[in-house]
């Protein structure tokens, strides 16, 4: 554990983590903390995110402990050579076939649309289990570009958006929010060791994920 939180993988030079909903990756304000910081505080030294995510969601973050490899990390980044594979609860029964979602993506004033001028955005689904008693479905989203929001207005444009999105959802509020990092894959800049993190959904998602017939893990 750093700060509370899970270590997923942990050498002298970098760090992946369980970051809970809630938690900003960077950048607090307002006396607000954020990963970075806490994670820095921890560790007596300056640490910093190779990517975000957002406020809401939880899940699998990769780390720098220092900065030998900023150049190695951000070609990586840059290169959409890090395989990030999210998992969320959407409403609705999700139409296995829809497996693709490519639009283009546009983010202004805090919110993401699909728009024509935007940078072009592709996710794929695989659905892992449909929960027909409560009309929502667990679902797995490899994202193969990074645009902000990407999975979240990619699943509200195909009619079935992320349970408890406050922004592209149906506007309910509450502790839970049904997007969740859950599988970082990357390449060691350093090793060349294929490293696979994989992340606990946070504890509110036991009985919805139990409930589908799944094992929470």
């Amino acid at each position: 554990m750093i700060s509370g939180l899970p270590i997923l993988f942990e050498d002298s030079d970098l760090l992946v983590l369980n970051k809970p909903s809630g938690l900003v990756s960077e950048g607090g304000s307002d006396g607000q903390a954020d990963l970075e910081s806490l994670v820095s505080d921890n560790l007596g030294k300056e640490v910093r995110c190779c990517h975000r995510l957002d406020k809401l969601t939880s899940g699998a973050i990769l780390l720098r402990k220092n900065k030998r490899f900023n150049r190695e990390l951000g070609k990586m980044i840059e290169g959409h050579r890090l395989r990030k594979t999210y998992w969320a609860i959407s409403r609705g029964i999700w139409p296995k076939a829809i497996n693709r979602i490519e639009t283009k993506l546009l983010h202004r004033k805090g919110r993401t649309i699909v728009d024509p001028r935007g940078k072009s955005a592709l996710t794929t689904v695989r659905v892992l289990a449909h929960d027909t008693s409560n009309d929502r479905s667990l679902i797995e989203l490899l994202l193969k570009t990074g645009r902000t929001h990407q999975a979240r207005v990619h699943c509200a444009e195909s009619a079935h958006p992320i349970l408890g999105d406050p922004l592209y959802g149906t506007g309910e509020t509450g502790e839970f929010f049904g997007l969740h990092a859950r599988e970082l894959k990357f390449r060691h800049p350093g090793t060349g060791e294929n490293i696979t993190a994989s992340a606990t959904p946070p504890s509110n998602w036991k009985p919805v994920i139990e409930a589908i017939g799944l094992e929470y893990n």
